[in-house]
């Protein structure tokens, strides 16, 4: 039976897929928060400069910088792209943010947040769906939490989305967002956070928490054992009806192989919470790790004549309230 998409993808406007030139556009609405940012902070001729090799975040301010400069693009395409899945091989990733974001009170957790990428795409990318009429403009009121250890990204992140708050209003998003201080390695900081987190989605009718770009820190730097007892927390105490979970990483062998990062995530995933479904489709042999993948070109916002790379590898989990025990 052919799964039918609740945003298809013959009704992607061109303000976001060429279908000629299969391109992501990141939306308006993004661009001109990041653009705003590499202008307050004297970035935007540094951004036009190639990205150079193996650049990874920090809680510097330099380190922000550099992130925000050359990393919040692909960052961007990827959450896009996991949201629209222009090449439809995604269907369940994308119905998940097409339903959860559809109208009414929704939460939504970025973690790590960084300088907001994830969720600034989110917004923007329904922003002009609903702009473009692809979308009904029902009511739509999202409270955010995001979750970051560098203050310097935090402030970047609360900038943005506060400039973009009337423009979201005038389509129908409502939001209220914050962004706190939160180590992935520290049960307290975990705790804070959990309890922000537990307060605020009180009356939201959907639950989403976005995990992306997290596998260099977690298993690069061989960070997983000691944030593993707070994803435990973090997963458990965001059971609730319409919850989800969406881990989103750029699609690398060191992400995809057997044995590598998503197995870890999958097989710890399963050994937590046991029968808890798994609703995306498996991808490859019967011993690989469930994820979705898709490969693109994204348009650089500063120089069209530049076509980036844009690809990740994608899991869905859903998280309802009753466990069935194994």
């Amino acid at each position: 039976m052919t799964h039918v998409r609740l945003i298809p993808t013959s009704e992607l406007p061109e303000s976001l897929w060429r279908k000629g030139t299969n391109c992501l556009i990141l939306p308006p609405l993004l661009v001109s928060a990041w653009q705003a940012l590499l202008e307050a902070e004297g970035l935007t001729d540094k951004a036009n400069l190639p990205v150079p090799d193996n650049l990874i975040g920090g809680i510097t301010k330099d380190a922000t910088n550099d992130h925000l400069t050359w990393r919040f693009t692909g960052s961007s395409a990827r959450v896009q792209m996991a949201m629209l899945d222009p090449l439809s091989s995604l269907d369940q990733i994308s119905d998940a943010f097409a339903k959860t974001f559809s109208g009414g009170q929704v939460f939504l957790a970025d973690l790590p947040c960084g300088s907001g990428a994830a969720v600034l795409t989110i917004l923007a990318t329904i922003a002009e769906l609903r702009r473009t009429n692809k979308v009904p403009r029902t009511p739509l009121h999202v409270t955010v939490l995001g979750g970051e250890i560098s203050e310097f990204a935090r402030a970047y992140a609360t900038n943005a989305i506060t400039s973009l708050l009337s423009a979201l209003e005038g389509v129908g998003i409502f939001v209220n967002a914050e962004f706190l201080k939160w180590d992935a390695c520290d049960k307290f900081s975990n705790a804070d956070l959990i309890k922000e987190l537990t307060l605020r989605s009180q009356g939201c009718g959907a639950r989403m928490i976005v995990l992306a770009n997290f596998s260099g820190f977690l298993q690069n730097s061989g960070k997983w054992n000691a944030a593993k007892d707070q994803f435990d927390a973090l997963f458990l105490h965001s059971r609730d009806v319409n919850s989800c979970a969406i881990w989103i990483e750029p699609l690398t062998n060191t992400v995809t192989a057997t044995g590598g990062f998503l197995s870890r995530l999958v097989n710890w995933f399963q050994k937590v919470f046991g029968a808890l479904p798994q609703q995306t489709q498996l991808v490859g042999d019967e011993d690989q790790p469930i994820y979705g993948s898709s490969n693109a070109l994204a348009q650089h916002p500063l120089r069209p004549e530049h076509q980036f790379n844009s690809n990740l590898a994608v899991i869905r989990f859903d998280l309802p309230i009753k466990v069935v025990s194994k």
